[in-house]
């Protein structure tokens, strides 16, 4: 421990080391349940458990922020994370698998702890040799250059049984030339056989770096120390390596066989790699064979004429692949990690196909500017979570990963702005996007955030209808809803309050998310062989929200196959029973709810909610002219300080009157729709505005045409000013 108790610099890149080796995508099929800190709401009982909680990210902080005094901290801190998932999951039923995870991201610790050591070590050696006194070294070399017998590099070749015994090869030590002398031990036996043998020839080259230490090696000539005293003006010399060329006469002898240019090492006996590289060498090898078995496997498929599945690797599954000695016992790569984006490109197709004509126009864009206005203003409350992206630092990285293509209002508006919307029906989508991703996120039973997100996306399905569906009548623009959509929110809902028996937790909790979500984004092996279609109870939740769902017996028969998937891949596995309890329970709850669904939908009272929902429309009162004069008026009273000049004038004597275009000739190519203050006062005489949202429109677009002028014009008339 250093004096001003923080941590040394060399101890600092040694625990920094250690960090990067167990965050890092090799090891991201063991070590995502250890990156972040545990949510506690999901688990009440951790802290009556796990008096210190630790996980990677909280060590990583700690490390850099100077908490730690020394390396031992540290140690005992990163032990702690495993050994407290150790202590709260051993002997639980539902989570004692993550006992074993923990026990081999423990081994990994040690692993990347003695690497990191060790690389120490090794620096902290050249440093000590890079230091030795000039008078020292020269002793070294001196001692060295000492007459005394060569010393020979004894080469064992075996023969086959048939041409004879063994025959020794004596290669004496490099010479300063970097060339190194061979001799041929005699073999015992009959010297009449040894003139028909073929001779073996070695040539040994030192390699270029190591030439300036080779008279480190005993036996050095006065020659090579003349190479040494050159040597002593240069850092001392690295460790040589000798090149081990060999040709051959006619033909080598029987069994003899060595590879050209093979590099020895005169300084330690040839080793084998360590019997764990070599596991997971063949551990790798077996991971890639049953991949490109399967990727074969889905391409067959994909030629008979059945539904393509993405065979490509990305970045993120290849470097799963060189982890692979790491997977856990049921998570091994067979698809594309990247499967919750192509289930919402999956649905987005799924819901827009139909309405390609939707084609956005300037009359469409501004019924959806309205739509988000008026939601603003009549769910002020609520829509206050859903106005920007979610940036909570707390759950913004646990988000991404649950909620594969996120959205807001101010986003929304973003891309109206820009155009980005080619049909009406993908701001549709986006719009119900916005709130079926907050149910999605959101899985606790009576969250405030979920009667949130259902009230503001009941209130958004009533202006759209208003707005835009409308006006569209009879042809249809975007997805319909499904007509008792509210009911299937609350079936699901009824799913996310039934519990565990024996540990109180939530029985769904496994059945909320893809299943790549839990495999660290790959599916289980095996998994798309035994099931079809895989779905959630969180995609299911997309697919009502986003009206993929055409009639109640789709939205049943989904429900349904969440339980039949798990039964189905679980069924005869031993480590299937916990998840398959878990699908019986939860299986129980929903034909309940579910049967009431169906029935509801084939009774009088189910036909009479369809036509209510095929007739709804909400009703916008007209707002009075008095009241919008009051506006205009407090509009104008505005003024604006000029800070240079330190004039204050109107804020509205520029948007009064229209915009001279024999002064901007090219206005009307960059604004479409112009407007200016006297032709609001005009519509408002005339009674023009049948709705709040319309008057505010045509506010908000004076600004936004000004807005989107790229340079502006001051021109003084006698009576007027414009731009």
């Amino acid at each position: 421990m250093v004096s001003d108790g923080k941590m040394s610099p060399e101890d600092l890149k040694v625990c920094r080391a250690i960090l990067a080796g167990l965050v890092s995508k090799e090891r991201s099929k063991i070590n995502f349940l250890f990156l972040e800190p545990v949510e506690f709401s999901y688990f009440p009982d951790y802290l009556t458990i796990i008096k210190r909680p630790m996980d990677l990210r909280t060590l990583g902080e700690n490390l850099e922020s100077g908490l730690y005094s020394d390396r031992g901290e540290f140690y005992s801190d990163a032990q702690l994370i495993f050994d407290n998932a150790v202590l709260f999951n051993k002997g639980r039923s539902d989570s004692s698998w993550v006992v074993g995870l923990a026990k081999k991201m423990a081994k990994a610790f040690k692993r990347e702890r003695e690497k990191a050591e060790t690389r120490e070590l090794g620096a902290a050696i050249s440093e000590d040799i890079s230091v030795i006194n000039k008078s020292k070294y020269s002793a070294a070399l001196a001692e060295t250059a000492k007459p005394e017998k060569k010393k020979k590099i004894k080469l064992k070749l075996k023969r086959n049984s048939s041409a004879g015994e063994l025959t020794n090869i004596d290669v004496l030590a490099p010479s300063s030339s970097g060339s190194v002398e061979k001799d041929l031990a005699k073999p015992t036996g009959d010297t009449r056989e040894e003139k028909s043998k073929p001779q073996l020839k070695f040539k040994l080259k030192v390699s270029k770096k190591s030439k300036e230490g080779a008279e480190k090696l005993e036996g050095g000539t006065n020659e090579s120390n003349a190479v040494a005293a050159e040597a002593r003006k240069v850092d001392p010399p690295m460790k040589n390596k000798i090149k081990l060329k060999i040709s051959r006469g006619k033909e080598l002898p029987k069994g003899v066989s060595v590879e050209d240019n093979a590099v020895i090492n005169p300084s330690s006996n040839p080793t084998k790699l360590p019997k764990e590289d070599e596991d997971r060498s063949s551990k790798e090898k077996v991971v890639e064979k049953q991949f490109k078995e399967k990727v074969d496997k889905e391409e067959n498929k994909t030629s008979k004429g059945e539904p393509e599945k993405s065979s490509k690797l990305s970045s993120a599954e290849k470097s799963s692949k060189s982890g692979s000695e790491n997977a856990s016992k049921t998570c091994v790569v067979k698809t594309s990690p990247s499967i919750s984006t192509s289930t919402v490109t999956d649905i987005t197709t799924m819901a827009t196909a139909n309405f390609a004509g939707s084609t956005m126009n300037a009359f469409r864009r501004a019924q959806c500017y309205k739509v988000i206005s008026s939601l603003k203003r009549r769910q002020h409350a609520n829509c206050k979570w859903f106005l920007k992206p979610v940036s909570d630092p707390k759950i913004v990285k646990d988000y991404k990963e649950k909620i594969s293509h996120p959205m807001d209002l101010s986003t929304l508006s973003s891309k109206l702005d820009r155009h980005q919307y080619e049909t009406l029906a993908h701001f549709v989508l986006d719009l119900r996007r916005i709130f079926s991703n907050c149910l999605q996120y959101n899985t606790d039973y009576g969250d405030d955030f979920r009667s949130a997100a259902v009230e503001c996306f009941g209130c958004a399905e009533d202006l759209l209808n208003f707005f835009v569906a409308k006006h569209e009548s009879p042809t249809v623009v975007y997805p319909n809803l499904l007509y008792c959509w509210e009911k299937c929110i609350n079936a699901i809902d009824s799913l996310l309050k039934v519990k565990n028996a024996d540990d109180g937790h939530q029985t769904a909790w496994y059945f909320l998310q893809p299943v790549t979500f839990f495999c660290s984004g790959s599916y289980p092996e095996g998994y798309l062989e035994r099931v079809n279609k895989p779905i959630d109870l969180g995609t299911i939740t997309q697919k009502l929200m986003l009206g993929c769902y055409n009639s109640v017996g789709a939205f049943v028969a989904d429900c349904r196959t969440v339980v039949k998937n798990c039964k189905a891949y679980y069924a005869d596995r031993d480590d299937g029973e916990l998840f398959v309890k878990r699908a019986e329970r939860l299986e129980e709850s929903m034909e309940i709810h579910l049967g009431e669904l169906v029935m509801f939908d084939r009774s009088p009272d189910g036909n009479e909610a369809k036509q209510k929902a095929k007739s709804k429309c909400m009703a916008i009162d007209k707002p009075s002219k008095s009241f919008l004069e009051d506006i205009m008026r407090d509009l104008r009273a505005t003024t604006y300080t000029d800070r240079v000049a330190k004039i204050t004038e109107s804020g509205t004597q520029y948007f009064e009157m229209p915009v001279d275009t024999t002064l901007v000739p090219d206005y009307l190519q960059i604004v479409k729709n112009p407007m200016n203050l006297q032709a609001i006062d005009r519509k408002i005489e005339n009674g023009s505005y049948k709705t709040p949202e319309d008057f505010e429109y045509d506010v908000n677009l004076i600004f936004k045409n000004c807005e989107s002028i790229p340079k502006i014009i001051f021109i003084q008339n006698e009576n007027t000013r414009t731009w």
